[in-house]
């Protein structure tokens, strides 16, 4: 695979120090071995692949990604539990939509059940409702969180710059497509939201898509983005096994302070800036088992909807008992940006 060099910081243009080398990709096989930095700017921090893939060859990095396959995080719930679940998720985000009176009920109790209350606010982006609102998901894979956006009533567009994703979302029925959105020539101010999950740490310029984010939402727009928080209690235990780095495909991994400064960078406004344990225990188990592959070995993933083993139940639980004391140990970090 080409690579190009990133001598310095792409989120601050700072300077950086090698902080792990000899890494390969053994979640989906990708060719190479890796090297990252770590960005000495007291204001940044931000961990990044240098030499990284050159954009060229990026597409061999992503060969049976999981953007392609048609997940849909509710096909196999219960309809009790489902009705549960949009009763928490329209209640906390204000979406004028009638469920029982039963799930109602039922829902208030929903964050005693932390773990499973934040995968709920994960599948509709933790984004508040708008009125005739139209959203744009940068990054949308198969599409199927644009689709459940689309169901309760926002008016969805997606861009996806892989073919094989795009394809996918399209299927359902979605409005998605190619490229990069920085050279698609949507107009300005054009969202009232934009949102994306996982996928800012995959591009070579964050601070430009945060600045085209900002060009595209109206006057008070709202942009979502969900990614990996370089300074959780799994990159703190596993190092170079930490499953967020996720080796060649994260071009820069971010810390709070850094995700901070990008935005800044764009003239965005910092709203709110969480961390998260969702899903933690499963992200903590492919830690491990990264730290236990051989050198060319590919891990095995868990299948949908198995349990994690008891280990990683408690390192999660961990996690969310530091970020109810203020640490910022939760694997994601969830920005919420305005305009």
């Amino acid at each position: 695979m080409k690579t190009i060099s990133q001598t310095l910081c792409p989120n601050c243009c700072g300077e950086g120090k090698e902080i792990y080398s000899a890494l390969r990709d053994k979640l989906y096989g990708a060719p190479g071995i890796w090297q990252m930095k770590h960005c000495q700017n007291d204001s940044c921090g931000v961990y990044w692949t240098d030499p990284a893939p050159a954009p060229c060859d990026l597409p061999l990095a992503y060969k049976g990604y999981y953007t392609h396959h048609k997940t849909d995080a509710g096909s196999q719930v219960n309809p009790l539990s489902l009705e549960v679940r949009r009763a928490y998720v329209y209640r906390r985000l204000g979406y004028p939509l009638r469920t029982s009176w039963l799930s109602r009920q039922i829902s208030r109790v929903a964050p005693l059940m932390s773990e499973r209350s934040q995968s709920w606010l994960y599948c509709s982006f933790y984004l508040p409702w708008v009125e005739d609102g139209s959203v744009l998901e940068i990054g949308c894979g198969s599409g199927w969180q644009l689709e459940a956006l689309k169901r309760v009533g926002w008016k969805t567009q997606g861009v996806d710059f892989d073919p094989s994703a795009a394809a996918a979302a399209r299927s359902r029925g979605l409005d998605v497509q190619v490229g990069d959105v920085r050279d698609l020539g949507l107009p300005a101010a054009s969202f009232d939201a934009i949102v994306m999950a996982h996928v800012l740490e995959h591009v070579y310029d964050p601070v430009g898509l945060l600045a085209e984010c900002k060009r595209l939402l109206k006057p008070g727009g709202r942009l979502v983005s969900i990614t990996p928080n370089g300074r959780s209690l799994g990159h703190r235990m596993y190092g170079p096994s930490w499953r967020g780095l996720e080796p060649p495909r994260h071009i820069v991994v971010f810390t709070p302070k850094g995700l901070r400064h990008a935005c800044e960078r764009a003239s965005l406004r910092v709203e709110r800036l969480d961390v998260t344990a969702r899903d933690a225990a499963n992200l903590l188990l492919a830690s491990a088992r990264i730290r236990r592959a051989g050198e060319t070995e590919q891990i095995r993933r868990p299948q949908q909807g198995s349990r994690p083993p008891l280990f990683a139940r408690t390192l999660a639980a961990m996690e969310r008992l530091g970020i109810a004391f203020g640490l910022p140990f939760g694997e994601e970090l969830v920005l919420t940006a305005r305009n």
